[in-house]
């Protein structure tokens, strides 16, 4: 999709940022984000507007009428994007890619803390962190949150405010060198563990982390347990169709983006379709096993998929949880 086209998109998808915002804090941080973006505040009467499950039994039997606790918001929340934005995201057999689905994501998670008054903060990374953004409040830090994923893969420069990564395979994210240097960054490989790595040293404080990649990448599975204990980390899974589906006729060389070996694809064998699917398959159930024995939500997104409802039914099925 190119540039006006998505931002376009964005810009339509934007009018859902406020319900968004709404699904974060509906329930409090309590029950979408496991009860570290609330602070308790006091305790009042039950009314049937009232979640039942806010009820302070306590309090209840010893004043022989019900109460439930209230909270307020924990306002230094912050909220925090990790983007692939390595070459296998640019995968897509409809009109978005993969990548284009990460930056419509991370636009609408970014103008959803805006409207609850968080700061939003992102790091871009592929073979190597490319660089970041510190996290702030305010609606043109949003903007350039959500722009920064795009022109990346553009080979722009992003806005101000946009921190180079070190040359470093596993270089900080805020660490000085040439990651965008030249005529646009080398967005071969993916590594997820480095980019894992540096959020950790970046963020000082507890965060909300959404994690956006296909998860094509190595030895990510410890790093990411590192993360999840400190910070409430979500892992986004962004695939496509073409992951596991192949057409049914035709052949062609290919080349793979991430380490650049070129093949022969036979589609018009059933063997060779059948075991494309299958490697598909074993990829996403790996992704899933090893998220959730570092107790990491997945929240699975398809190229296809309208990203406000997917959005909006992740938040609010946690928040039944």
């Amino acid at each position: 999709m190119d540039r006006d086209a998505l931002h376009d998109r964005i810009r339509r998808l934007l009018f859902a940022s406020p319900a968004l915002a709404r699904a974060f804090s509906r329930g409090d941080f309590r029950s979408v984000f496991r009860g570290r973006g609330i602070e308790f505040d006091s305790l009042r009467e039950y009314t049937l507007d009232d979640d039942a499950r806010l009820m302070d039994f306590r309090a209840t039997v010893r004043l022989g009428r019900p109460f439930v606790r209230t909270f307020r918001e924990d306002r230094s929340l912050t909220v925090f994007l990790l983007i692939d934005v390595s070459a296998s995201m640019d995968q897509g057999s409809g009109e978005l890619s993969k990548l284009d689905m990460a930056v419509l994501v991370s636009s609408l998670v970014a103008y959803a803390a805006q409207f609850r008054g968080l700061p939003v903060g992102c790091l871009l990374f592929a073979g190597k962190v490319l660089g970041h953004l510190a996290p702030r409040r305010g609606k043109a830090h949003a903007l350039a949150v959500a722009e920064a994923a795009a022109a990346v893969a553009e080979g722009r420069r992003p806005g101000a405010g946009f921190e180079r990564g070190s040359g470093g395979r596993h270089g900080g994210a805020g660490s000085g060198g040439g990651g965008l240097a030249g005529a646009g960054p080398d967005r071969s490989g993916s590594d997820l563990a480095g980019a894992l790595k540096a959020a950790s040293l970046a963020l000082k404080r507890r965060s909300l982390v959404l994690l956006l990649s296909d998860f094509r990448s190595a030895h990510w599975a410890r790093p990411l347990g590192e993360l999840a204990r400190l910070h409430d980390l979500v892992a986004v899974r962004i695939g496509d169709r073409s992951d596991t589906e192949l057409p049914r006729a035709g052949a062609f060389h290919t080349v793979d983006p991430e380490t650049g070996r070129t093949a022969w694809l036979p589609l018009g064998s059933r063997t060779f379709r059948t075991r494309w699917r299958e490697r598909g398959e074993a990829e996403r159930r790996d992704c899933l096993e090893l998220c959730s024995d570092c107790r990491v939500p997945v929240l699975e997104i398809d190229s296809a998929d309208d990203p406000a409802r997917r959005l909006l039914e992740f938040f609010e099925r946690r928040r039944k949880t």
